[in-house]
């Protein structure tokens, strides 16, 4: 029988060399009384054997998981191999980020929307535009996905889109922030070079001075910069230097040139009774443009690391050193992501699903591996994910998200042709695409005509084993066996004829109608959008071709949209890559389909109550309960609740807060796990 192992303290090993000692030479012939020789020499003995037990109670531990703690943990984790694998190694503690908009010391008129708008509305309605002037530039929800900038004419709280002309492009809740940008207008007539006058939008003109410089097309290359007088709202300028079509964007010149914000360049999050100064650092160069009252949004990031760094929106606001004389900053959107070093408990747990994670293709195996992964190109990283299973067989979902309440898929259109299927085989029917998901559904065009060159020549091939009809192909683009595409400007029985210049390759050739109507999705072929995967419906014949294009559609929409940066970093290593499957092996199972979506954030807003504590005043508080209420929503993952009790609890453990109660909402605001909450300070109401 085999006895288990068991630690032993000193005064059990003491005690069993007692009755060793006395059991081989009895009771009255060996002396154990305090003080004694043979005493001294047990208790020594006792001692480094006791020491010896601690330390294989300490050996114990390393090879414990759940007894582990800090190095301790971090070697243990060495034996599970995450010297190899390193997603299981502990992480570090992040950076926070967030954008900033810098000013030149210019008061900004701002207010927020009075009722609800939708795409399309010409006229919306704020709470206060006594601060505006009757016409120039705004900015809708800067730092959003619904950010849009609008030239407008004011009356009283009521504001007319002037341009865009369709009005607005996106819907704007109740409460969405409007910010002054600029002093702009709209050219109503069209003027050739040399001209002397400027029509402005009707209205429009009684905004501007009555002398000054205008920017004309500001940002392309007919841009100049012209003095002026206006008399109402026409401008008498020096003669153009090029034509301007009537539509154009006329701006106000402020500075007469536009400033440089430097990366390396450093703002910060002053202190307070209530925070320690957080430091930023640009980290991408920055611009304030002529004419304009705030820059576009800039990036930067906490110098130091750790959850400190988090800070609430419009609370960096101080320069180290300043990028030119009266330069002013802002951070419209909260400073997030920065976390501690990973924690014993967070680290422990993320082991431990990582080896019940080594049996691929489970939802805690593709969850686990998601979580942490970083673009080696964008240095964007997974802060939280989430995948969604169908009810019945199908496609899943997983949401992933890198902390920030402006991250979403960069999509990209595909302008031009990709060939799928160069020279078919007689029913070949599948193709891939060339670029990285999640995609959307591609223009898909199949040949019209093909077969085999039997002579080339300047400007023409031949196929005389064909009989085509004059002409029929006119327009139409021949594509030949060096993958390059021919328009054909005429063709006889047996010859295409070209326009290009040069000498097609002898070979396989496929005809192309791109001005005609692609082909159909689901009807003509099925498509993956996870991995670009197709097949058709009717198999190609030998020599044909199957072509994704561009061409016909809009500028904007392209061949089909694929991702880049994260999302399709992580679409990669969730399929894995046939060109590199040792890099990327996948994770999914044969036959499934993992789609990476961006969760939809949701804001809300939030009334608290709050009590200050004998010596501090509302004013005093109030920013640091507006920060607080919004590190913790902002740190909330993809699906999780908002607690009014969590809120509660993070503004009463501040500094100078006697009392808290929740105005509105009064019960927990529920999260859909396809979604995700963020706010800014502007959702914050403290009373």
């Amino acid at each position: 029988m085999t006895t288990a192992f068991r630690l032993k303290t000193f005064p059990e090993v003491l005690a069993n060399m007692f009755a060793t000692a006395q059991a081989l030479y009895g009771d009255t012939d060996i002396d154990l009384n305090v003080g004694s020789v043979f005493r001294t020499i047990f208790e020594t003995a006792a001692l480094s054997d006791a020491d010896i037990y601690v330390q294989i109670a300490r050996l114990l531990d390393l090879r414990n998981l759940d007894a582990a703690k800090g190095d301790d943990l971090d070697a243990l984790a060495r034996i599970y191999g995450s010297d190899i694998f390193t997603d299981l190694q502990r992480r570090p503690a992040n950076t926070s980020i967030s954008k900033i908009v810098v000013g030149d010391g210019v008061l900004q008129a701002d207010t927020v929307f009075a009722v609800d708008a939708f795409i399309g509305d010409s006229v919306f309605t704020v709470i206060d535009g006594s601060g505006f002037p009757t016409s120039g530039a705004i900015t809708i929800d800067r730092g959003t996905a619904q950010s849009e900038n609008v030239i407008f004419t004011r009356v009283g709280n009521v504001f007319t889109v002037i341009n865009p002309p369709t009005g607005l492009v996106t819907s704007h809740q109740i409460g969405s922030p409007v910010l002054l940008i600029s002093t702009r207008s709209v050219l109503t007539v069209a003027v050739l070079v040399a001209a002397t006058t400027l029509v402005m939008s009707p209205g429009t003109g009684a905004a501007w001075p009555a002398a000054g410089n205008v920017i004309i097309e500001r940002g392309t290359v007919f841009e100049e910069t012209l003095a002026f007088t206006r008399v109402g709202d026409t401008m008498t300028v020096t003669p153009t230097a090029f034509a301007h079509n009537a539509g154009i964007v006329l701006i106000l010149s402020t500075f007469g040139s536009s400033r440089v914000v430097a990366a390396g360049l450093e703002v910060f999050v002053p202190t307070s009774e209530f925070n320690a100064q957080i430091n930023y650092r640009v980290t991408q160069p920055g611009v304030l443009l002529d004419g304009d009252l705030s820059s576009d949004l800039i990036d930067v990031e906490s110098v130091s690391v750790g959850a400190q760094t988090r800070a609430g929106s419009n609370t960096i606001t101080r320069w180290q050193t300043l990028p030119f004389t009266n330069a002013t900053v802002t951070n419209p959107i909260a400073a997030t992501r920065g976390v501690d070093r990973e924690s014993d408990d967070v680290y422990r747990q993320r082991i431990k699903d990582s080896i019940q994670s080594l049996t691929r293709a489970t939802p805690l195996s593709i969850t686990t591996a998601v979580s942490g992964l970083t673009d080696p190109v964008t240095g964007q990283t997974v802060a939280f994910a989430e995948i969604i299973e169908p009810i019945n067989p199908g496609t899943s979902y997983i949401y992933i998200t890198d902390g920030t309440s402006t991250f979403s898929l960069t999509q990209v259109p595909f302008i031009g042709r990709d060939v799928i299927i160069r020279d078919a085989e007689a029913g070949d029917q599948r193709g891939h695409l060339g670029q990285y998901g999640p995609f959307s559904v591609p223009r898909l065009f199949t040949s019209v005509q093909r077969g085999t060159a039997t002579s080339v020549g300047l400007n023409f091939l031949e196929d005389t084993a064909q009989a085509m009809v004059v002409n029929a192909y006119v327009g139409m683009w021949l594509k030949t066996d060096d993958d390059q595409f021919r328009q054909i400007v005429s063709n006889t029985a047996i010859r295409f004829i070209f326009a290009t210049g040069d000498i097609p390759s002898l070979g396989s050739y496929s005809v192309f109608n791109f001005a005609g109507a692609p082909l159909v999705y689901p009807t003509d072929f099925a498509f993956n959008e996870s991995t670009g995967d197709l097949e058709l419906v009717v198999p190609l014949l030998i020599h044909d071709g199957l072509v994704a294009a561009s061409d016909g559609a809009p500028p904007s929409v392209g061949a089909y949209l694929y991702t880049t940066g994260l999302g399709a970093y992580v679409q990669r290593v969730i399929n894995g890559d046939p060109t590199d499957f040792q890099g990327f092996p996948g994770l999914r199972a044969t036959g499934t389909k993992i789609v990476v979506l961006v969760p939809s954030v949701i804001s809300t807003a939030l009334t608290i109550k709050v009590i200050p504590s004998r010596g501090f005043t509302d004013a005093q508080i109030e920013p640091s309960v507006s920060t607080a209420v919004q590190n913790y929503v902002n740190s909330l993952g993809i699906g999780d609740n908002i607690i009014i009790a969590e809120i509660i609890r993070v503004v009463k453990e501040l500094s100078g807060v006697d009392d808290v109660a929740m105005i509105s909402p009064t019960a927990n605001i529920t999260i859909p796990s396809n979604q995700i909450a963020r706010i800014t300070s502007a959702n914050v109401d403290i009373v």
